[in-house]
């Protein structure tokens, strides 16, 4: 499989907010509760129970970034996707 083709939907694990990256820390952090997640979106730090979720992302016709879902077993986990 092709890494470079996932992304995140980079909404916390824990309670639903949203998981800006911090460039300084290179990770992933909550500002809600202080999850954390490294580059990946595994979790590493809690509250949070499970990591970030993946999707597939492609480029369109018009250029524009286009999510599929992710139903391939989770490479952070080796598990199936917890997402579907």
């Amino acid at each position: 499989d092709d890494l470079d083709s996932y992304d995140l939907n980079a909404v916390c694990t824990h309670l639903g907010c949203v998981v800006p990256w911090n460039a300084a820390e290179k990770k992933f952090k909550c500002p809600c509760h202080g999850s954390q997640y490294d580059r990946t979106g595994k979790v590493v730090r809690g509250p949070a129970p499970l990591s970030l979720a993946l999707a597939h992302v492609e480029e369109g016709a018009s250029g524009e970034v286009v999510l599929k879902p992710w139903t391939e077993t989770d490479f952070r986990t080796n598990l199936p996707p917890w997402w579907k």
